[in-house]
This record gives C-alpha cells, structure tokens and sequence, in this order.
C-alpha cells in the first residue's frame, strides 16, 4: 500500500476525527502476550489501541486486521497490516469471515459511527463475538459505572465521556456493570482482570481475597491513585477503596475489567507497569522479590496512631530502624538503591508516612504545630533509632519527591475547616489582647491623675506659711555666726509680722 492509499473503509467511517487514548500500556501487553498463542491464524484488533499491542498481534498472526472508525486513525496505520476505516457493524456486514483472535481492550463505546444502528451494548458484544470462529480467544474490556473513581468524579455526567460514544452507552440498562452481570452476558468466563488505567492488571479472585496493607490491595491502590490522577475528585480515593478492600469488594468497585474467553495461556496474578506478579501458598512473587502477604508497617502505624498508642508506634518504630526501614517502603513496585546506609531511605518512608498522615487528615496524637514542619518526621527517626541531622533529613526529603498536592474537595473543605478555625482561635487571642490593652491604657489614665493630683497638693504644701517657716527656720540652723543669725531673725521677724 502506497502512502497515497488509504485503507480499505466499510460503513460508519468517520472525519474529520480523531479516538485519543488508545488501549495499551505495557501491562496489557505483557498479559496479551501471556493468553495469546504464539502462531495465529486470523486476528482482529477491534478499537483504538496502542502500538506495543499492535506489534504483538502483528508477530504473532498470519493474518492481521486493525478496525478503526477514523479515517486519520488508520491512514497512521497503513503499515500495521489490514487496516479497515469503519465500524463493527460494516465489518460484519461486508468481512463476514470468522477470526481466531479477537482483542476489544478499548471496549465496546468506540466501534460505532453515525451511520450505525442504535446497538445496546449486548448487541454489540453479540456482534463482536459473532465474528469469532468456534474455540476462538476474545478479550473484551468492560467499564464500571460504579467505580470509585466515578462515584467520587465531580464533574457533571455529561463532562465525564465527551465524544468517546455516538449512542450513549453509561445510561444502557443492558450494560453490565458488576462482576455478576458479565457472567450473566458471557457465561463462564476463562480470566477476568480488574482494570485501573494502563498502570495495573490484577486477577478479580485475588483482588476479592485481599485486604488493606496487603500486597494485592497496595497494587490495586497504585493502580486507582493512576486512575485517578486525571480525575477531579470530590474526596481522595484512598479511604473508600480502603474502606471496599475490608469489605472484599475492591474487585467490584474497579474502573473496568479485561474480560477472557476461550482458551488461553497461563498468566500470571497481577501485571503493573513491566512487573508481573503471582500469589502463591507462601506469599507473592512482584518480580524477582519475595513479598509475605501480610500488611505492610504504614498500615499498622496509620492504625497505631489513630489509636493514639503512642508506647506501640515506638515499639513499631524501633523494629523499622532495626530492619533498616527496607520493609516500610510502601510502593511495591518502587524500590530505590541508594549507595548510602539505611538512615536515607528510612527517613524517605518516614516522609512520605507524614505526607499520607497528615494530607489524609487522619487522626494521630501528636499537636498539630508539628505537621507543619519536619518535626513529626524528627520524632519518628529518633524513635527508630536515628539521629535527625539536617543532612538526612534533607536527603530523606529529596528521596521520597515532594509531597501530592490534595486539590480535591473533601481536602479543600477540611483545609477551609482548620483554616476558619484558626481564625476564631487567632481572633479570640486578639480580643483578649484588645482587652488587656484597654485595661492596661484605663490603668495608666488612672495612675497619671493620681500624679497630677499628688503634684498640686505637693505644691500647695510648699507655698503655705508652715512651709515656709520651717524652711526659714532650716536655714537658720544653719547659720553659725551669732551676729549674723540676730540680724537675720530681726530681718525675718520683721518682715513676717508686716504681712
């Protein structure tokens, strides 16, 4: 095909128009690789996706058809095989050949155009799998619309979706929206996978067994922070999935699900980002790494501190600094060698333990003055047996990255809450300020009229006739010529008896 073709286009092509983020992601890929076999016969990749799927099912297959409903879309793609302009509906009514392979990893929202019937979303998948031959491998993606991500999403309904959809599909009442209600539409199912953006892929039994702190539930809480990140939130995501992994239902309140069936490979339990990790008997297997499936230590001191059981945060502390702080590095997939000893990293855990802490307004015993600075971070590293000198801490700063902005509403309402307290509390301070002037000034007023008045009698005192005769009679004595004191005395008496 020269590049002044263009691709062969069935009914329901669509430009000007572009489908943006496309399905892929090296988690998707690396399970593809996993359920696919390695030679194909005749493959259909259904939707936009990512290059990385693309060139797997390209290897793989003798027979390779990409279906995409934009015209720019598949004149980018004239190098990746059959590529067909169109929508499901015109595929199937003019391609009806039978596929061995069938990837619909972006859903089922983007496979129609304008000129295509008004298909509910059963009928589409009925059609989707229609052109699937007997014993044939599909995987088809599935929203959630009751998702922690959408329940906490802020924005209004009609925001959420923007053109991803010609025929609204959020509002079908035949789309399936829990892991019951796919049963209910395909049967038995050979895998399916909670889906949290193109960040993780983890096994639905695993995620329903798990709980908050353990391994599978950490994944999952890396994968719905990922979702998230894009999303204006009402409130974090952190305590509602906390609150569905005690509950057992992380599974169910997923994003989405990656939906397999028929016959496929053996894959692992959980994919995130290029690590793969399985569940065994004796723990988790994240990589190369051996981790116990136990809770890890931030959610047992979030629970010591809430408890404000100061003697078992210590306690707990202390065996953290024994360890080295290596078990306390929550992000299972994120593991940091620093060429230094253990204090860095422990006061990086510590860090980012005081950014959840207090970002998350959860409950801890210590005053609040010390959030505020690196004093919290100072305490713990001495319960752990580490000095807090500058250096560390700054070094322990720059490891764990600066601290997530919180822009969602339940943070900025609690933020206005503390702020509007420390108002009253500022005010009132300034009131009793105020009046401890006021009564300081009256005070003085006073003490300054008792002085005024003290001065006038003081000077009338000195002006009187008794004053003054005492006076004379001072410098009198101290005169020691007899001669001169008679004069004197004639003189004054004189003078006194004129009056």
């Amino acid at each position: 095909m020269t590049e002044t073709e263009l691709p062969p286009v069935v009914r329901g092509e669509l430009q000007p128009w572009t489908d943006e983020n496309p399905a892929g992601g090296p988690a998707l890929t690396a399970l593809l690789a996993d359920l696919l076999p390695v030679r194909i016969g005749r493959a259909l990749v259904a939707g936009p996706h990512d290059a990385g799927v693309l060139d797997l099912l390209a290897r793989r297959s003798a027979d390779l058809t990409v279906l995409v409903r934009s015209v720019s879309d598949a004149a980018a793609l004239r190098d990746r095989g059959a590529v067909v302009n169109g929508a499901l509906d015109g595929l199937a009514a003019e391609n009806p050949a039978r596929y061995d392979v069938i990837i619909a990893a972006d859903g089922l929202d983007r496979l129609l155009g304008p000129d295509s019937p008004a298909l509910n979303w059963t009928e589409r998948a009925d059609l989707l799998r229609g052109l699937a031959a007997p014993g044939a491998l599909v995987v088809i993606a599935v929203e959630n619309e009751f998702s922690i991500t959408g329940l906490l999403d802020r924005r209004p309904a009609h925001e959420r979706h923007g053109d991803d959809e010609w025929r609204p599909l959020h509002d079908d009442p035949r789309r399936p929206t829990s892991p019951a209600q796919i049963e209910a539409v395909f049967g038995p199912v050979t895998h399916r996978y909670a889906r949290f953006a193109a960040h993780t892929l983890l096994d639905s039994g695993a995620l329903r067994r798990t709980r908050p702190g353990f391994p599978g539930a950490r994944l999952a809480m890396a994968g719905i922070a990922a979702e998230a990140s894009a999303t204006p939130l009402l409130a974090p995501v952190t305590d509602a999935a906390e609150a569905a992994a005690r509950a057992g239902m992380l599974d169910a309140v997923a994003p989405g699900w990656l939906v397999v069936l028929g016959p496929a490979g053996p894959a692992h339990t959980a994919y995130t980002g290029s690590l793969t990790a399985d569940l065994g008997a004796d723990g988790w297997r994240i990589g190369d790494r051996a981790v116990p499936d136990a809770e890890n230590a931030e959610t047992v001191l979030f629970r010591l501190a809430a408890a404000e059981d100061v003697p078992g945060f210590r306690a707990c502390a202390a065996k953290l600094g024994e360890l080295g702080g290596g078990a306390f590095l929550d992000e299972i997939h994120d593991f940091v060698a620093v060429p230094t000893g253990p204090e860095i990293p422990l006061a990086a855990a510590w860090f980012r333990f005081r950014d959840r802490l207090v970002g998350g307004h959860r409950r801890h015993p210590w005053p609040p003055w010390m959030a505020d600075g690196d004093d919290l971070v100072k305490t713990w590293l001495a319960m752990s047996g580490v000095e807090p000198t500058a250096e560390i801490l700054e070094a322990g700063r720059a490891l764990a990255g600066p601290a997530e902005d919180k822009t969602d509403l339940r943070g900025a309402l609690a933020g206005a809450a503390a702020a509007e307290q420390t108002i009253k509390e500022q005010a009132g301070h300034i009131f009793g300020l105020e009046r401890t002037m006021r009564f300081r000034d009256q005070q003085l007023r006073t003490r300054e009229q008792q002085l005024r008045t003290l001065r006038d009698e003081l000077r009338r005192l000195k002006s009187g006739r008794a004053v003054r005769a005492v006076s004379f009679v001072g410098r009198v004595t101290r005169l020691r010529d007899p001669k001169r004191l008679a004069s004197a005395v004639k003189r004054r008496a004189k003078a006194f008896l004129l009056r």
